[in-house]
């Protein structure tokens, strides 16, 4: 009887030591990042490449100042688009959850020659970026989903965007909306005032150099 009994606790014990094995395998699969190349491209650049008015924005996706803002920007970029270089450039604030993530898919869609078109999208999803909205908005534009994922969930985008931030940060970037006229920061407290000055001063170098 007891050897029967030890048997029995013998293979409780097997069976519970290969189900925390297979448990462990299947973990170190799942947390596994895909391989992806490291693709190199410039600052996303809208307008005319050559303008000698250069217009950056340090964004955040899901900032509500900025998605606030977007449409202006966008109705400035298209009244100016053959006088402004104008350059997006990634600010997601530790505040916003989804933002570094978003900041990251948006240089994945650009490795696909869709930056703008996903940028515009995740704009007007006003602040749904969880990860599954993500790559619904991929596929909307007309990304390939398993690269858009593998590109996604590799880590790689990382470093480019903590280097934006930290190029952000040496210039005095503090918030979102930050807007720089060749290299002169737009001040302003309230966004009205803000879109305000960019205007001016936009207005104000396209006169300098015409």
């Amino acid at each position: 009887m007891e050897n029967s009994d030890s048997m029995a606790s013998l293979k409780i014990i097997i069976a519970v030591i290969a189900l925390i094995a297979v448990i462990g395998i299947a973990f170190a699969l799942m947390s596994q990042k895909p391989e992806y190349p490291d693709i190199a491209n410039p600052i996303p650049v809208k307008g005319n490449p050559d303008a000698k008015v250069i217009v950056e924005e340090f964004s955040d996706f899901q900032c509500p100042a900025c998605i606030s803002t977007f449409p202006y920007v966008q109705e400035i970029i298209n009244n100016n688009k053959d006088k402004i270089r104008f350059e997006y450039r990634q600010f997601p604030l530790p505040s916003h959850n989804y933002a570094f993530k978003s900041s990251e898919a948006s240089l994945c869609a650009q490795d696909a020659g869709k930056f703008w078109e996903y940028h515009d999208e995740l704009f007007k999803a006003k602040g749904v970026l969880d990860s599954e909205s993500l790559v619904k908005y991929a596929e909307r534009v007309g990304i390939d989903k398993a690269s858009f994922n593998n590109c996604l969930y590799s880590g790689t985008k990382e470093a480019k965007v903590n280097a934006e931030i930290s190029a952000g940060q040496d210039r005095g970037v503090n918030g979102t909306p930050t807007f720089f006229v060749n290299r002169k920061k737009i001040e302003g407290i309230y966004l009205s005032e803000i879109i305000a000055n960019l205007k001016a001063a936009i207005a104000s170098e396209i006169a300098g150099v015409e």
